[in-house]
């Protein structure tokens, strides 16, 4: 979506916006998710959303940006994820409601609806307090209906206390079976449901709009929500000033209600300015959630009294003054919103008072990293007087300011250089932070994100740290870390211990990589040879560790890559032979080195897909792509409609052909698994398969063997072609004027600085290839799909 309010555009995918009712004024409140279905608010005020394919709840924060499907994040992020580790029947979830209504026994209230469009039936989770945020767990299923077409797409409490039920119904859940058969698509059939407890009264004609206010702040204590919901809104727009007054002495009359006092509450924050004296006593209410929403109702009025602003302060400095993470989070939301406050102290502190709170360290985060652009100098300064080893988390964040640091549009090494020696002194040496900063820096530096002259400034800034660091700490990771780093720009010692270290089986194999990497940023004339017996070796490495290997090798600029990988590899596991002809596919000279193995007929030409003769057809090199035309003739941008022959063709065979599941899973892992992961195996570049895509077998047949069919924009494929004439195709991770990155096959993340990016292209093809049925057997497929067809491991 792309919103224009006042001058400003709101580019986002995932997310959740609100509106005022009465400025108009838009604002994103959080981002993320996948699909997001619905939206629900507990007695607390707070959200909760739905979403199809990932996990299916999440507890929604301002500020937040919580782990997506896909698509690229923004830089910096450090998503949120979901509050639940369990799974219903299937991950497609419509709709999202907090029941809460004595029209139901007690069994059945104050816990979340969510419709399960594939599981046909209504499931259900209830909440539990972890510090400032949740923990869902599953209940018993609400209802399980007789019939397949039955999808709950929204739920809400009725006028009479009852649920009730949008029922889409149709045969149909998704949107790729539609395009597939839009005659099949049933138009008529949509149903509403009430499902009513017993003899529950029906609700005879009522109007809320003719009571006056005092009937309606008494619907605020009704043990019906809709009752509750209404008069709240009806209030807020009458808004009238001796009411307010009347609903300041509700909400802090601890003996009426809790709910009414809550409701009372949120009238008052929706429709006015807080009055100082009333918004002191909220401040300052025994109950943290009222506090909470005091700090909550600052940020959103942006500019309060001074002896608010003074006693928000005090609330995230002092320590005996609140620990309670409800108030904390909102602290941290309000910190950059309330005018006037401090707010590199107060994120400071909040994240100082934390303790192990497992949402508040990464709120924090996304509103402290935009400071960093401008306040990064000041930061820094702060940090060098702070005791880490007794401030935990902020310590723990000292890696993502670092790479925020490196991120700044002013090209001033100080900042990184001073907290690097700070954080590498006597007195952090011990706590493990040093080499995780300087592990950022190392890759940033063999990513090619660090070049030039702002890498040869803070290079000049590092070197006399870097030696200290030998001298002081020999034999340790620290000393490793800064030798791996100086090996990245030729230093000869640092070079000497790369080499070492990635010959060493006894060396950790996270080590050896960046090893690896510190000798390709280097242009160590001895690094090939070195990889070349890395490969070689299968007992000093696991499998994974090879196939890494391999993807680093795309750095290089050597043309002897294709011939060390082509001589290995007839030897390599299943799994990274696919690995190889990506990484060959990548530069001109390796492709022809390829090309020549198979017009030899060492290779059979199916170990190129079209995705592959594709990403051939991008190159500069203009011979190789007339070499290519003349091999495999001219190529479809666009998808072709002859697969649904295909599709026809496997649909027909696999539906009579047994096969062996067994068998079935290690296809699985060397096809599918280089892209996909299912019950925990494989790599994470298109979606996780354990619990979506796989309860029709229609559905399932079409999704692999026309994969282009119908395809959501996060899963098209994007070719990059840098200026050295390196050609890679994955899936986007990251676009932004710093740097593109890509998913690609094999589960590694490439990184590309701006600069050096001359074409960025999205295909209107899915990554996943349209041939994929020439990569294997039709035995195999038939083991395959035996595997993919079970609902559980």
């Amino acid at each position: 979506s792309k919103v224009k309010y006042k001058n400003k555009t709101f580019n986002f995918t995932c997310a959740i916006f609100r509106i005022h009712p009465k400025t108009r004024e838009f604002e994103l409140f959080c981002q993320g998710t996948s699909n997001p279905w619905g939206i629900a608010f507990n007695p607390d005020g707070e959200a909760f959303a739905s979403a199809c394919v990932i996990d299916h709840l999440w507890h929604l924060t301002e500020s937040g940006y919580y782990i997506r499907q896909g698509g690229p994040y923004p830089p910096f992020t450090w998503p949120i994820g979901s509050i639940v580790d369990h799974k219903h029947q299937k991950a497609a979830y419509c709709g999202l409601h907090y029941f809460d209504s004595d029209a139901y026994p007690a069994q059945f209230r104050d816990r979340l609806y969510m419709g399960n469009i594939h599981g046909n039936c209504i499931n259900v989770d209830t909440l539990d307090r972890q510090g400032s945020t949740y923990k869902g767990k599953a209940a018993p299923d609400f209802l399980t209906a007789n019939d397949a077409w039955f999808m709950p797409v929204v739920q809400k409490t009725g006028p009479d206390g009852c649920l009730y039920i949008l029922d889409w119904y149709d045969r149909y859940h998704c949107y790729q079976d539609a395009q597939r058969d839009p005659h099949g698509v049933d138009r008529l059939k949509g149903r509403l449901y009430r499902i009513r407890y017993k003899d529950t009264p029906r609700r005879v004609s009522f109007d809320l709009t003719k009571e006056n206010d005092d009937q309606l702040i008494d619907r605020l204590a009704n043990p019906n929500i809709y009752d509750r919901d209404i008069a709240q809104r009806l209030l807020v727009e009458r808004n009238n000033a001796a009411t307010r007054a009347k609903l300041e002495t509700l909400v802090l009359d601890d003996a009426r209600p809790r709910k009414a006092r809550m409701h009372a509450l949120w009238t008052l924050v929706s429709s006015a300015p807080l009055k100082p004296e009333f918004h002191a006593a909220l401040l300052t209410h025994k109950d943290p959630v009222f506090r909470a929403w005091a700090v909550r109702a600052s940020g959103n009025m942006e500019k309060v009294d001074p002896s608010i602003r003074k006693t928000i302060t005090a609330m995230a400095s002092s320590a005996d003054y609140d620990r309670s993470p409800e108030v904390l989070i909102q602290l941290a939301v309000a910190a950059r919103k309330v005018q006037g406050l401090d707010a590199l102290g107060v994120l400071t502190d909040v994240l100082d008072r934390c303790g192990n709170d497992p949402l508040i360290p990464r709120v924090v985060w996304e509103n402290l990293h935009p400071l960093l652009e401008d306040r990064g100098d000041l930061f820094v300064r702060r940090i060098a007087k702070i005791n880490l080893k007794a401030a935990p988390n902020l310590a723990a964040l000292m890696p993502r300011v670092v790479d925020r640091l490196l991120g700044r549009r002013k090209a001033d090494p100080d900042p990184i250089v001073n907290l690097l020696a700070a954080l590498a002194s006597d007195r952090h040496a011990k706590t493990g932070i040093a080499e995780q900063a300087f592990e950022v820096l190392t890759t940033k530096v063999q990513s090619g994100e660090l070049s030039g002259a702002k890498l040869d400034s803070l290079r000049d800034g590092l070197r006399p740290i870097l030696k200290s660091i030998q001298i002081s700490h020999p034999g340790t990771p620290l000393a490793l870390d800064a030798a791996l780093l100086a090996a990245s720009w030729e230093d000869p010692a640092g070079t000497k211990v790369a080499h070492a270290t990635l010959a060493s089986s006894k060396s950790p194999e996270p080590k050896r990589l960046q090893a690896l990497g510190a000798l390709i940023a280097g242009d160590n004339d001895q690094v090939l040879d070195a990889a070349a017996r890395v490969l070689a070796d299968r007992s000093a490495g696991s499998a994974d560790f090879r196939g890494r290997v391999l993807a680093a090798l795309g750095r290089l600029e050597h043309p002897r890559v294709a011939e060390v990988v082509l001589a290995e590899y007839a030897s390599l596991e299943p799994a990274l032979k696919p690995r190889v002809i990506d990484l060959l596919t990548q530069r001109s000279a390796w492709s022809n080195a390829l090309l020549d193995a198979i017009a030899a007929k060492d290779l059979p030409p199916e170990v190129l897909n079209l995705n592959q003769v594709r990403k051939l057809l991008q190159s500069k090199d203009a011979a190789l792509v007339e070499r290519v035309k003349e091999t495999w003739g001219t190529v479809r941008e666009g998808r072709n409609p002859a697969r649904e022959k295909v599709v026809a063709e496997m649909r027909d065979y696999l539906r009579v052909t047994p096969g062996d599941p067994y068998a079935g899973q290690v296809v699985f892992q060397k096809l599918c698994g280089q892209c996909h992961k299912i019950y925990g195996e494989g790599q994470e570049v298109g979606p996780d398969l354990t619990g979506v895509g796989r309860s029709d077998f229609d559905q399932l047949v079409t999704n692999i063997f026309d994969p282009s069919q119908v395809i959501g924009s996060a899963y098209q494929a994007t070719t990059v072609v840098t200026r050295d004439g390196r050609v890679l195709t994955g899936l986007l991770a990251e676009d932004n004027p710093k740097r593109v990155v890509l998913k690609v096959q094999g589960g590694k993340q490439e990184v590309v600085p701006r600069p050096d990016v001359e074409v960025l292209k999205t295909s209107e093809l899915s990554l996943m290839p349209e041939d994929v049925e020439t990569q294997l057997t039709r035995a195999e497929w038939a083991d395959l799909f035996s595997f993919l067809e079970l609902d559980k491991p």
